[in-house]
């Protein structure tokens, strides 16, 4: 006679056990969301054992997902946008530089995998045909005009297939850089959050906060790599109808996209010494506010830098000493150049990055612009590393000061 294991029995009493914590919208909570967002990658072009990002998208729920990738210039100009099914309880990787190469995930709804061979069901989970799918799912690989193409854009050179217009800064040739999203959606297509069709009652994204993920900043020849949760943006589209979202300069502040918006104000230490001998790098998010197109090679958009308002970029040492970047706080507040000058970035503290006159500490950072300046409050997200060479590194995210939807309005000692 067959035996059969207890723990088969228990595993669905297991899942619910191990069920998501409830959410709580406008706060940055580690569970499913309907919206990921890797806020910054890189993948050396020229190395093909180079530094490269992967990130993996999680399916939490037993019923099948679609979800919906869209890679963006460093300038927020969108490039490409596939999508990658998921069964009950799947999870894809991706070698950001597979993509850059042309090869894209390899998944199918129930209606183009009828044998189950391309994305297996397994036993707990839940398969499902998706519309708009026949002839975009399997993904094929990207033709070489259209690698091309994007390899161009993601380093700030100008692409023939434009007229040779350019959608990135050039911050030197060999390396691709720039962030991505990932929506869960209710059918396939081509569609980025930027164009219409994409946001409302009969548009291609949905609400179901199911999805999960991280992702993984890696350098082999360096012998580091830093991982990080995908940040995670849930949706409730009837809290935010008509205020501030994620996606609100796609939807023309009507809310319709649901989207949670992220905090403007962040905290970070900084190492430089002891065992992280090579010190704390940023990553960084920033919303532009701006639905961004390609431009004349050598004309960015008139927007960028993004403009920081002064005095609102504090620095500490770990006696409490502290120091401004910039001048003292005006009236009216002056714009300042900005370290964080693009949508997405990676820059090193201390230097000629983030200026640091001491070794160990933290900053304050305040990342908003002002309105006199035709900048509304900005959202942003930061992610700090710290490493040392070829011995180990860490991945953390920076501590959140305020909610997108209440931004605090004081600096310190105010």
């Amino acid at each position: 006679m067959k035996r059969i294991s207890l723990a088969w029995f228990l595993i669905p009493q297991l899942l619910a056990a191990a069920a998501p914590a409830a959410a709580k919208t406008c706060s940055l909570d580690i569970v499913p969301a309907a919206t990921l967002l890797l806020p910054y990658f890189e993948v050396d072009l020229q190395n093909p054992s180079g530094r490269t990002t992967l990130i993996s998208i999680a399916n939490a729920g037993d019923k099948a997902a679609l979800a919906h990738v869209v890679l963006w210039t460093d300038l927020g100009v969108p490039t490409l946008a596939f999508d990658v099914y998921l069964t009950g309880y799947d999870v894809q990787t991706l070698n950001l530089r597979d993509v850059f190469a042309g090869r894209l995930p390899r998944t199918a709804a129930a209606g183009q995998d009828a044998n189950d061979q391309i994305s297996p069901r397994g036993d707990l989970s839940q398969d499902a045909a998706f519309p708009g799918c026949d002839g975009l799912l399997p993904l094929p690989d990207l033709s070489a005009a259209f690698v091309d193409h994007l390899r161009l854009l993601h380093q700030g050179l100008g692409s023939p297939l434009i007229a040779g217009k350019c959608a990135a800064r050039f911050l030197g040739r060999g390396t691709a850089r720039g962030y991505a999203t990932v929506d869960v959606v209710r059918r396939c297509s081509t569609l980025t959050p930027a164009d219409p069709g994409y946001f409302g009652p009969d548009g291609v994204a949905a609400h179901g906060n199911v999805l999960w993920g991280d992702f993984f900043l890696v350098d082999p020849a360096g012998d580091l790599a830093q991982g990080e949760n995908l940040v995670r943006i849930e949706s409730d589209p009837a809290r935010f109808a008509g205020r501030p979202t994620f996606y609100e300069r796609y939807v023309g502040s009507s809310g319709a996209d649901g989207r949670e918006p992220l905090p403007t104000v962040w905290g970070t230490r900084f190492i430089s010494g002891g065992a992280f001998s090579s010190g704390t790098e940023l990553i960084y998010w920033r919303d532009s506010r701006v639905k961004n197109e390609a431009f004349p090679c050598g004309q960015p958009p008139s927007w960028y830098p993004i403009p920081l308002m002064d005095g609102r970029l504090f620095v500490f040492d770990e006696q409490e000493s502290v120091d401004l970047l910039g001048t003292l706080p005006v009236d009216p507040p002056l714009r300042s150049p900005s370290p964080f000058a693009a949508e997405s970035g990676r820059l090193a503290v201390g230097g000629t990055g983030l200026p640091a006159p001491w070794s160990f500490g933290w900053w304050y950072l305040d990342l908003k612009t002002d309105a006199a300046f035709g900048f509304p409050l900005t959202q942003a997200w930061v992610g700090t590393l710290h490493q040392a060479q070829g011995l180990f590194s860490v991945g953390l995210e920076a501590e959140p000061f305020d909610s997108g939807c209440s931004p605090r309005t004081s600096t310190p000692g105010h």
